[in-house]
């Protein structure tokens, strides 16, 4: 019986072992199945760490032991899981202002399934980067033990982004409140020369029969008028200079010119007001240099006009040009210094003096007529052409602009042989200020020319008469003007001792009328302005070994005085410059008002006019016209038919004998540098601006070299 089951017993233990071998297979399968998703899950959560800028601790039940740390805090912290993992306290100690409690403390703290959220700044252990990071700690019970969960999360670029926010909400804000500001400002400023042409227009209309009233209301309107055209020349300067839209003209320009052109703008403003206003020149500075030109001349008059307006009158105002340590022999960086003694700014509107549309208020500015945009538009210029500006003032003593700016120097010259071909050799300068002495001999270094110096009228009669002895006369003698009762005095005597043939020229400022009279009285040979520069000097020398010639070839048709008058040099006898008496314009001006005002302002001025409408016309005429027949073309830029750049650019094209020498001058409402710049290249020789302003006009033809 038992022999019949035996067999089938030991089928089913197999059977048996052979289902609990497979079970264990199958469960080791699963085993090795969820090794392998804790692995990449594991793998995942590091991946996830290492971009994530979350960092997560969880600590044990005594709030000191971590259990976990992701990976990321080396790169968010600069510390290894190791060194969390042997003293978790050290993230705490990253903190910029630690709070004076351990982290253990901090957890105690927080009540069962609470948390505390905050956020300060960290600083990264390896870099010493400071970054701003949100701080979450929970208290959790976890499988029935309390557990500790920190996060860390960086939060510096969304703060950083949060602060660019904040700080552009606040610059709108602030931008928002100077305009509106300013708008209130301009309402004012504007309307005041508007009352001003209207009611003095007015007054015209009922005062037509006394002329001295006339000339009084029209001397106002023009007054009022000229501020009025000032505030909106710097309304657009300003807008374009925000829109980005300003660029330099780079350029060869003459720094004797400019600062002659600029003295003779601000030398009637400040005799105006009873000021003083002096130009100096401190070390060798170079003559022509490579940049924009109208740039650096608004720069010059916008910190002058200042400095003649919050100046009191009888003040002094003084501009200095210096010469700073030269880096490259290719470039020379030059120092602009205005000074006035004027009321001054305080300390507080110092800081915001080079912002738009910022005044300082006070009882005295109130009655000052200004937009606030002069020195914010400065200050552009010179950011622009790569410069610094700085000030330097208190309140009642006056204020000092300092600018910088770099240029670069076209190819030098030494030019001693001219000197040679003229004769001279040595010089004497007198003049009171030793430091003028000496600034004018280190100009005069590259001529080859021996210049000797006196302080006053005696020591230069000593060294005249010293240096005949020796027979080493001074060809040219250089006398200051101003210095007191000398001046005259010293010429007259060296010349009735008749020790040396010294050829006399006066150095002063550029106020010449007083000179010119001086001249006649003590037989001065010519005068010269200042600031000294060897070019003007060059010129002037020049211009006496021409009117010698041509005196030698006219002996006996008039006196010295007349025919050193036709050099230019001498005061009797002058022709007026700048007369446009007898001249003849081609005029090409679309508007009929203006075209009106135009040819009566030419009429008063003794000159007669041919006007068209269009610039197809002006080179139509002009072409029909005989040689020398037009003296000036005065052109309008925005034209019907066609514009004025592209008839100056067909004038200069045609095969008139006249074509390329005769002075074409825009006439244009378009004033910004861009404009000017836009007219020389179509073949112009200069650009007025309107309104018209004839004494602008003159001094153009002056420029010009079209005397008649």
């Amino acid at each position: 019986m038992l022999e019949k089951f035996a067999v089938p017993v030991g089928v089913l233990l197999l059977s048996g072992l052979a289902v609990v071998i497979y079970i264990l297979g199958r469960k080791k399968k699963e085993a090795d199945r969820k090794i392998t998703e804790n692995r990449y899950r594991e793998q995942m959560f590091e991946l996830l760490f290492q971009t994530v800028d979350d960092i997560f601790v969880m600590i044990g039940s005594d709030a000191q032991s971590p259990e976990y740390i992701s990976p990321n805090v080396e790169r968010l912290f600069g510390v290894s899981v190791h060194e969390v993992t042997a003293d978790v306290g050290i993230l705490q100690r990253a903190a910029v202002q630690p709070d004076g409690m351990t982290l253990q403390e901090q957890l105690k703290r927080i009540p069962p399934e609470g948390c505390v959220e905050r956020e300060r700044e960290y600083v990264h252990f390896s870099t010493g980067e400071q970054r701003r990071i949100h701080e979450t700690f929970y208290h959790v019970r976890i499988q029935g033990e309390d557990k500790y969960v920190l996060m860390f999360s960086d939060r510096t670029m969304e703060s950083r982004m949060n602060e660019s926010l904040r700080a552009a909400l606040d610059s709108a804000r602030s931008a928002n409140e100077a305009k509106s500001h300013f708008l209130s400002n301009m309402s004012h400023d504007i309307r005041t020369p508007m009352n001003a042409i209207m009611g003095f227009a007015m007054l015209l209309s009922k005062e037509n029969d006394n002329p001295e009233r006339i000339r009084e209301y029209t001397g106002k309107i023009i007054h009022s008028s000229r501020h009025l055209l000032g505030l909106i020349n710097d309304v657009l300067d300003m807008s374009k200079i925000e829109s980005g839209k300003t660029s330099l003209n780079i350029e060869e320009f003459g720094m004797p010119e400019l600062l002659e052109e600029l003295c003779g703008v601000m030398l009637p403003q400040a005799k105006a007001r009873k000021q003083t206003f002096e130009i100096h020149i401190c070390g060798k500075v170079p003559e022509l240099l490579l940049g924009d030109r109208l740039r650096v001349n608004q720069i010059f008059l916008n910190l002058l006009t200042n400095a003649v307006r919050y100046t009191p009158e009888g003040g002094h105002i003084e501009c200095q040009v210096k010469m700073m340590e030269q880096t490259s022999l290719q470039n020379a960086r030059l120092c602009f210094v205005v000074k006035d003694n004027g009321i001054g700014m305080s300390e507080a509107f110092q800081e915001t003096v080079f912002e738009p549309f910022t005044r300082e208020i006070s009882s005295v500015t109130n009655k000052i007529q200004g937009t606030g945009l002069g020195l914010a538009i400065t200050k552009n210029i010179v950011d622009l052409m790569g410069g610094t500006i700085a000030v330097r003032s208190s309140v009642g003593e006056g204020s000092t602009f300092t600018v910088e700016l770099e240029f670069a120097l076209p190819k030098r010259y030494k030019d001693e042989k001219f000197w040679r071909e003229h004769g001279i050799s040595r010089m004497l300068v007198v003049d009171e200020n030793e430091s003028t002495c000496l600034v004018i001999r280190e100009q005069m270094a590259d001529t080859g020319i021996l210049v000797e110096y006196a302080q006053n009228g005696a020591a230069a009669e000593q060294k005249v008469r010293e240096a005949h002895l020796r027979q080493e006369d001074f060809q040219i003698i250089l006398l200051d003007f101003n210095m007191p009762e000398e001046d005259v005095a010293t010429v007259r005597k060296i010349r009735l001792q008749d020790i040396g043939a010294s050829t006399f020229l006066l150095l002063t400022d550029y106020d010449t009328g007083v000179a010119e009279e001086a001249e006649e009285q003590a037989g001065v040979d010519g005068f010269l302005s200042k600031p000294f520069f060897v070019s003007k000097f060059r010129q002037a020398v020049s211009g006496l070994a021409a009117a010698k010639e041509k005196k030698e070839r006219c002996a006996g048709a008039g006196s010295d005085a007349a025919w050193l008058s036709a050099a230019g040099l001498a005061g009797g006898g002058k022709k007026e410059k700048g007369s446009l008496a007898g001249m003849l314009f081609l005029a090409a001006e679309d508007n009929e008002l203006n075209a009106e005002i135009l040819m009566e302002m030419l009429r008063m001025e003794g000159a007669a006019c041919e006007l068209v409408e269009n610039g197809l016309e002006a080179v139509e005429r002009f072409c029909r016209s005989g040689q020398g027949y037009y003296d000036m073309i005065l052109m309008d830029i925005q034209m019907p038919v066609m514009g004025g750049y592209e008839a100056a650019r067909r004038i200069r094209g045609s095969s008139h004998p006249d074509a390329e020498a005769v002075p074409i001058v825009a006439m244009t409402a378009n004033a910004f540098a861009e404009d000017v710049r836009d007219a020389m290249e179509a073949g112009m020789n200069a650009h007025i601006a309107k309104p018209m302003d004839m004494a602008v006009l003159k001094s153009t033809l002056k420029k010009l070299g079209n005397q008649r």
